[in-house]
């Protein structure tokens, strides 16, 4: 037994030292390591599968190896064709003969020809096929890069900034000027109608860009003959009793806002156009109405 394992061991150590490979793990003679979908987002290669002329790659969507890749906008995606049989890369869908070669179309690629390839500067999903063998089917995802999307995100937020300020400057200055001829009229800034107005502005209005605007323009209009208004008011009650009638209608309509829900710009343009060609209709279209039915009646 003692001379049995001796003998063993004997020609375990010929094999190991004669044929150092005997007892090595074999690995196919060949691996190439393909960039997967988010290896880079600057270039990317993407191959023909080995195989794909023939159709059953489309069943596990690797005719295209990777058939999914995503790049940032201004990266380059290089095609190469390792089949046997020659292919296309041709952006759009088989499906869709509008769309075929709209963005880019490789040509015939040769077995063994020159890679095609071809640079995204536009932010989007760009499906592609091969003319020739249409069920190789790839997708392109191009995104904006970092600093794009730091970019667009510190615009917004200055837009936004822009915007607040703006709304804060006009509330200030209404507050600094006040509804003049209102409070002239009714005789306090705490008067309901006074108070009205203001919630009205600061609480409606004033929470779109769109009143925001509005209101921009209206004051310097408003501010440019009010003070004026104003005092003459607190020198002729006459004057003054006057202009509460007056005010009495706009401030009627007014009050249908409060009823309104308006949570968007085109609802803010709507109902502040409406208001507009209600009291339009209110003060000029129905005394002038009145005033050529009594010519004719005269």
């Amino acid at each position: 037994m003692r001379y049995l394992l001796f003998s063993i061991l004997v020609i375990l150590a010929i094999g190991f030292f004669a044929v150092p490979d005997a007892f090595a793990m074999t690995y196919p003679a060949h691996i190439e390591i393909l960039p997967s979908a988010s290896a880079s987002h600057v270039s990317v290669t993407v191959q023909n599968a080995a195989g794909s002329s023939t159709p059953r790659c489309e069943k596990t969507n690797e005719c295209f190896i990777p058939s999914m890749v995503t790049i940032d906008v201004g990266g380059t995606v290089t095609w190469e064709n390792v089949d046997n049989a020659a292919h296309t890369v041709t952006s759009g869908t088989a499906f869709d003969a509008d769309s075929v070669g709209k963005v880019w179309d490789s040509g015939i690629m040769l077995i063994g020809g020159a890679p095609f390839s071809y640079t995204f500067d536009a932010v989007g999903t760009y499906p592609y096929f091969c003319m020739i063998h249409p069920w190789m089917q790839g997708t392109v995802m191009v995104q904006a890069t970092l600093a794009e999307m730091e970019k667009e995100m510190a615009e917004e937020e200055m837009m936004e900034s822009e915007r607040e300020t703006m709304v804060s400057e006009m509330q200030q200055q209404a507050k600094g000027g006040g509804c003049l001829i209102a409070t002239a009229t009714f005789g306090s800034e705490l008067a309901p109608q006074v108070q009205f107005l203001r919630e009205l502005r600061d609480n409606t209005v004033l929470q779109t860009e769109s009143g925001t605007s509005f209101m921009a323009g209206f004051n310097q209009f408003y501010y440019s003959f009010s003070p004026t208004v104003a005092d003459y008011e607190r020198e002729n009650p006459a004057f003054k009793e006057a202009v509460k009638i007056t005010l009495t209608p706009l401030l009627t309509s007014l009050t249908l806002l409060q009823y309104a829900d308006i949570d968007s710009e085109s609802e803010m343009l709507g109902y502040g156009i409406g208001i507009i060609l209600l009291n339009i209709g209110m003060y000029f279209v129905a005394p002038a109405v009145l005033i050529m039915t009594v010519r004719k009646r005269i």
